[in-house]
């Protein structure tokens, strides 16, 4: 009985330092889910280009229409329309380092907002090379996306598509 006597004096007298916690912002990872970020309509485009820009959707809807058909092991087939990955690239305008080859020598980073990231050589979308047809999608089917994604065709398993993109950037 007295054990019990202990054990309730420490519960009234911890319930409100208990509840602070609980309430506090540290604990809400704990408590709580996080919320998921914000999708986004624009993306960042930064690095070795000339003109570091935010694109947004009306700005990507402006450029030239690319419709691409991919074929995902899990997903199926589907139909994407967006701007062109390389049409961007024009448009930025890159900023080259001297020496032979120094153009072939980039790498696209795209990453999305929860942090996924892939690399493309320049090279894959160049049409002086592979001239593969990579897109920021703001379409699927004929439906709008609630967010951009990069999509890469003759990826079977859609490992480098990324989706709620948020930065590409040029290194």
């Amino acid at each position: 009985m007295r054990n019990l006597a202990y054990v309730a004096s420490f519960l009234i007298l911890a319930a409100p330092v208990l509840a602070q916690n609980a309430a506090s912002p540290a604990m809400d990872g704990i408590m709580k889910k996080a919320a998921p970020a914000a999708k986004s309509l624009a993306v960042k485009l930064d690095g070795k280009i000339k003109a570091p820009v935010s694109l947004t959707l009306a700005q990507l809807k402006a450029l030239p229409a690319v419709t691409v058909e991919v074929n995902y092991a899990e997903q199926g087939k589907s139909r994407w329309t967006g701007a062109s990955l390389m049409g961007i690239l024009d448009k930025a305008g890159t900023v080259e380092a001297k020496g032979g080859g120094a153009y072939l020598q980039h790498l696209i980073l795209a990453r999305g907002s929860d942090g996924y990231a892939v690399g493309i050589a320049i090279g894959e979308i160049d049409p002086k090379f592979e001239g593969k047809q990579v897109i920021v999608a703001y379409e699927r089917d004929g439906m709008a996306l609630d967010s951009l994604h990069l999509i890469v065709p003759g990826d079977s398993h859609a490992g480098r598509g990324v989706r709620d993109l948020s930065e590409i950037t040029v290194q």
